[in-house]
């Protein structure tokens, strides 16, 4: 299982990947409130991916030190696994979860200055 962290601004895109056939079937958003919405993508017919156990575990490390949102995406499949391995995937995923919050905590980045389209008389208009 590995981690990979983007950074565009404040926000931040963490891939969470791994196993046999790394793919992506979960998707979270915490927006800068810390509210989370997840996407579970369909497996197979009649399933849906579970790596949604995986991402909240990175998510409730991330979750004090986030600037601003983050997207965490996921993806695992391990060909016949164990339930030794299935067992191992959550603090694996926990470990991850508290190197990221240490790297985004000591890697902080000032907010890029942001402006907005002034409102028009003409576009107010009906």
């Amino acid at each position: 299982m590995v981690a990979i962290l983007e950074r565009q601004n404040q926000d931040v895109l963490i891939q969470l990947i791994g196993g046999d056939v790394p793919h992506y079937g979960v998707v979270m958003s915490i927006d800068n409130t810390g509210n989370t919405e997840t996407i579970r993508l369909p497996s197979r017919p009649g399933h849906v991916h579970q790596e949604k156990i995986l991402i909240e575990q990175v998510a409730g490390a991330i979750k004090p030190v986030l600037q601003n949102n983050a997207i965490i995406v996921s993806g695992m499949h391990v060909n016949d696994i164990s339930t030794e391995q299935m067992h191992a995937a959550i603090p694996m995923a926990q470990k991850l979860g508290a190197r990221l919050a240490v790297w985004l905590k000591q890697n902080p980045v000032d907010p890029l200055p942001m402006s907005f389209a002034k409102k028009n008389s003409v576009n107010n208009r009906v």
